[in-house]
């Protein structure tokens, strides 16, 4: 009878596929070394949330 609902299935599939893939590729050609950064600063802010803002932009500064 009607085969749209079987045909909406499979692009929805190939497309899972297609993000699962893309997704895999992205992750693995990551910049490793940037690891130790974002961990520090994912404990900075859960830390101090509120001023956390600030504390980067005198990172940046005492950076330049």
């Amino acid at each position: 009878m009607n085969q749209a609902p079987e045909l909406l299935y499979g692009i929805g599939a190939l497309a899972l596929l297609v993000a699962l893939i893309w997704g895999t590729r992205q992750y693995n050609r990551r910049n490793k070394a940037n690891d130790a950064v974002t961990e520090q600063a994912t404990r900075d802010l859960y830390r101090d949330p509120e001023h956390y803002d600030k504390r980067e932009e005198d990172k940046k500064l005492r950076r330049s």
